[in-house]
């Protein structure tokens, strides 16, 4: 014990002295290069440059600051927008650079947004979003800041937080939705549940009520389980799960409770014990109306479509016996997918 207390202490003392940058790496550098413009105002220019950085540095990203690099005005015709400019201010600058074009087509402003690291000779990102409005882009520049960062596309950096109105042709996607899906999946029995049963297969309509951090999904009467001679009907489900993540594709946890109606029915084989022959099959049965609980995690995935998939696995409980039919109770593992508005 003395000797590994000794230990620790030296641990964390030769840890205290290392120097701050060995413990927390280095940030990235970006420098984001005058946006060139086509019939846009330099106040919506400006504002957009500052956003753009201001996202950009809440995602972890050191920004070099025009004023401090000698880039000169926020944006124009002549600003610079393609790779050998941008790959002369990466080296410069020893950072990754950012840089693009607003044009304004009707009411509408297209963005134009790349980025290149310094040594290259390409980007490694390049996007396009329109904006209906002005107001849209702190949106536009929040789905690009995202891109950057992660070194994915447009389509896949989207988050419900940033679909833009012209993706949609209809307002944004609101903070909740609501609407029915379809589950279906199988039961896999644990232990001597369900009469022995092998698997028993399930069928319900689900009504579902999200929002960017939880969700609620409600089952009444139209749920139904069935397999080898038993069968679950649902009376009422309700779970609530929690959402972890904000993307196209998230996790989550669920619980639930519910009231079933569930018929357990067991095979029973007798035989003649002195060998004459005789060979019979009867059945014992139970039935029971009681409570049901649920505990599992989840996969949603096009949360930023029209509809999302839904996919879980969950442990299911029946709270009852079913004493005159072998007494092995109701439970199991259950998987389930489908889909939901």
């Amino acid at each position: 014990m003395k000797r590994a207390l000794i230990f620790l202490a030296a641990s964390f003392s030769i840890v205290s002295s290392l120097p701050a940058a060995a413990q927390s790496p280095e940030r990235p550098r970006v420098v984001v290069l005058p946006l060139r413009t086509i019939g846009v105002g330099d106040t919506t220019v400006a504002v957009t440059h500052e956003l753009l950085s201001g996202a950009l540095e809440s995602r972890g990203m050191e920004i070099v600051l025009p004023a401090a690099s000698g880039l000169g005005a926020m944006g124009g015709p002549d600003a610079c927008d393609d790779a050998a400019c941008a790959a002369a201010a990466a080296g410069r600058h020893h950072a990754t650079a950012v840089y693009g074009t607003l044009s304004r087509l009707g009411e509408k402003i297209v963005v134009r947004i790349r980025a290149l690291r310094e040594g290259e000779e390409a980007p490694f990102f390049s996007g396009q979003i329109s904006a209906q409005e002005e107001e849209d882009l702190d949106v536009v520049v929040r789905r690009f800041a995202q891109g950057i960062a992660s070194g994915r596309s447009n389509s896949d950096s989207a988050t419900i937080d940033t679909i833009t109105e012209e993706e949609t042709l209809r307002p944004r996607r609101r903070s909740t939705r609501a609407g029915l899906g379809l589950r279906a999946g199988f039961l896999w029995p644990a232990g001597a549940s369900y009469a022995n049963a092998d698997r028993m297969t399930s069928l319900r309509i689900a009504y579902k009520y999200e929002t960017p951090t939880f969700a609620v999904e409600m089952t009444p009467v139209l749920g139904i389980m069935w397999g080898d001679g038993n069968a679950e009907w649902t009376l009422l489900d309700l779970a609530v799960s929690r959402i972890f993540g904000r993307g196209d594709t998230a996790g989550y946890v669920v619980g639930g409770i519910g009231v079933h109606s569930v018929h357990v029915e067991e095979e029973i084989e007798a035989f003649d014990p002195y060998g004459g022959g005789y060979h019979d099959t009867t059945s014992r049965s139970d039935s029971e109306t009681t409570l049901t609980a649920d505990l599992g995690i989840g996969l949603l995935a096009l949360r930023t479509y029209d509809f999302e998939i839904v996919v879980d696995v969950r442990f299911h409980h029946v709270f009852a016996e079913f004493d005159d039919a072998g007494g092995g109770g109701a439970d199991g593992l259950l998987l389930t997918f489908g889909t939901s508005r």
